[in-house]
């Protein structure tokens, strides 16, 4: 396995691609995946697998990717502890760049299935831009999750609260916020 210093600059000469393609293994280190997350409620404690293969059929490349990881959090509605797989595939073709593109060619992307180079494949921008948009925009431990008492704040998923109704008064101004509705 191969350990990549830095996934945005995860990048594959085109000329270095031959008949018969490349295939590496990169292990991505916990402190750096979280740097690209940028969240302080995202926390990584074992390193980000990822697996490539590229071939090449004349001047497209054909990019198939395969990630595993763990991302810990919190549950949106619960705020119980969790664990957050990740288990993707990724798969692209690269075509040569036009006189006329934009120079940062991620960044032009249309769609996750196909890019464009120069002289390098942007492999670590493509792997790192899918899986934050891959990740959900509220991290739930079940889809069942009942949540938090409106009330006394008790986690529901451990069984009925025993509370009166009455508005803990630390709650107080969430109880307004769902009377709004």
């Amino acid at each position: 396995m191969v350990k990549a210093m830095d996934i945005r600059n995860l990048r594959i000469p085109v000329d270095t691609i031959g008949k018969a393609g490349i295939e590496r293994d990169v292990v991505l280190s916990p402190e750096e995946f979280e740097s690209v997350l940028d969240d302080e409620d995202l926390k990584v404690h074992v390193p980000l697998e990822i697996h490539y293969t590229i071939t090449r059929k004349e001047d497209v490349m054909h990019a198939s990717v395969h990630v595993k990881g763990e991302i810990f959090t919190y549950c949106s509605r619960c705020l119980s502890p969790m664990v957050y797989s990740i288990d993707r595939h990724l798969e692209s073709d690269y075509m040569r760049a036009g006189p006329g593109m934009n120079e940062a060619l991620e960044e032009a992307r249309s769609n996750p299935e196909l890019g464009y180079y120069r002289k390098e494949i942007f492999l670590g921008e493509y792997i790192m831009s899918e899986l934050i948009l891959d990740l959900p925009a509220r991290f739930l431990c079940d889809p069942e999750c009942k949540g938090l008492c409106p009330y006394c704040g008790a986690n529901l998923n451990k069984g009925p609260c025993s509370c009166s109704g009455e508005v803990e008064p630390r709650l107080r101004v969430m109880k307004k916020l769902l009377d709004r509705r």
